[in-house]
């Protein structure tokens, strides 16, 4: 089949098979996530002025909501009567073989004036940055928004950087679970925001206001809620999963396919290298981060330290983990491991649950991991700051260092050990947060103490 045959066929098909990908099993149409609302924005702007940027790349963990998203934007743009079409290129590259470029200056040329196109799986074909890059060049009407896996944003050449744009896709947030399960009450545009400025900032009167403000909007108890959340909430379908047995499998398949597609794009990994990140991950996901070290792994599974690093490297760029330094006074660096944390703690969650059933209650390191998760995020999105630990006789949880260097301890419902405080003020640290399961915003003992779901919303 040419490139021609295909679009005439898929392009007929696209809306219907776009209507069953954006719908549950009942046929009710599934929520869209705030990433929905920047990227609609973004293409009705084109659409208007021609806007830059015309390359939109949204990177992210398998499993994420990538396909959904890119679907929900097309057909929201197709029932506005607006020139947009839906290219997943693995089914491209399936019939047609490597035509990325072939069929995009074929739709440029089908159809005149400004124009969306929304590209699926496009790290499918080898030199889809060269091909995005000439599409771009070839016609100044068209939108490109291209979405793959973790692995995307590592493949950009240095003349498609210079004209492309990011939306990374995350796990869910707290807020995004909630509006997934039917739990979000109407909300205030600009309440996001709000809160993370307010906790950037330490304002204990604001943060009374909001989190009673986040309250209300919770259908629900908000500590049920977010022992939920921790659990299956990091990944739309665990969300919707009917049970977590379903749950934790599918968590299972989702790592299945980030080690055999994902990193064989990000390392050229041998058949029994991938057995040795699958003993890698379930190490990692029994063991508390922190505790573990690249000597401790190298000992306790047999593998050369060196190739450790190698596996450990290669998830975080698959972004399926990101790792935490430590720092002493003074920001000087100390002989401490690196922490280890899964992007989201229903990864962790869902491989105890299949590799070691009747694991005991992991809550507290499930709370510290989206706790440093959120952070984490808000590095990324922020492009400002640091994200670490601080450790001097004994250690603290995190530290954000923004504008503000802010610690925060985290338990199911700890107090405010003066210790902890007494070496987050050697560590500099401005203002320690205390984040449990307790409901309400106070100070005591010189720290700010926050329910979790404040912080996670």
């Amino acid at each position: 089949m040419d490139v021609e045959a295909f679009l005439d066929s898929w392009l007929a098909r696209a809306p219907a098979v776009a209507r069953r990908l954006v719908t549950d099993r009942r046929g009710k149409p599934l929520p869209k996530r705030w990433a929905f609302y920047r990227l609609f924005k973004l293409a009705e702007s084109h659409l208007k002025e021609r806007s830059e940027p015309r390359v939109i790349l949204v990177p992210g963990l398998r499993g994420v909501g990538k396909t959904t998203l890119l679907c929900q934007i097309f057909l929201s743009l197709v029932d506005r009567g607006t020139p947009a079409f839906y290219l997943p290129v693995d089914r491209l590259y399936r019939f047609v073989g490597p035509a990325l470029l072939d069929a995009l200056e074929s739709l440029s040329s089908r159809f005149e004036g400004p124009k969306v196109v929304l590209v699926d799986e496009v790290t499918h074909h080898r030199d889809w940055a060269r091909d995005l890059k000439l599409a771009y060049d070839y016609d100044p009407d068209l939108l490109i928004i291209a979405a793959g896996s973790s692995a995307l944003a590592l493949r950009v050449d240095v003349d498609l950087s210079r004209r492309a744009g990011y939306e990374p896709l995350f796990p869910l947030t707290l807020s995004e679970y909630l509006l997934v399960k039917g739990r979000l009450g109407r909300m205030r545009k600009g309440l996001l925001g709000n809160v993370q400025e307010a906790i950037l900032s330490s304002d204990l009167t604001r943060l009374r206001e909001l989190e009673e403000e986040v309250r209300k909007v919770m259908k629900g108890d908000p500590i049920a809620l977010t022992e939920s959340f921790l659990e299956v909430g990091g990944l739309p379908a665990t969300a919707r999963a009917r049970s977590r047995e379903m749950a934790s499998r599918m968590v299972m398949e989702v790592l299945d396919r980030v080690i055999r597609w994902d990193l064989v794009e990000v390392e050229s990994f041998d058949t029994d290298t991938l057995v040795e990140v699958e003993r890698i991950l379930a190490a990692l996901a029994s063991e508390k981060p922190g505790v573990t070290s690249l000597e401790s792994l190298s000992r306790d599974l047999g593998i050369n330290k060196r190739k450790v690093g190698r596996i450990i490297g290669a998830l975080e760029r698959a972004e399926v983990v990101f790792r935490v330094p430590p720092i002493g006074p003074g920001r000087r660096r100390v002989r401490r491991p690196w922490k280890v944390y899964f992007a989201s703690s229903t990864l962790r969650w869902g491989q105890l649950m299949e590799l070691l059933p009747g694991f005991p209650s992991i809550r507290s390191t499930l709370l510290e991991e989206a706790v440093a998760a959120r952070l984490h995020r808000m590095v990324l999105t922020t492009r400002r700051g640091d994200l670490v630990y601080g450790w001097e006789d004994g250690e603290v949880d995190l530290i954000l260092e923004h504008e503000r260097r802010l610690a925060f301890e985290v338990g199911l419902g700890k107090r405010s050990p003066m210790g902890q405080l007494s070496l987050a003020k050697r560590l500099g640290v401005d203002t320690t947060y205390v984040v449990t399961l307790r409901a309400g915003v106070f100070e005591e003992k010189e720290a700010i103490h926050i329910p979790a779901w404040l912080l996670l919303f």
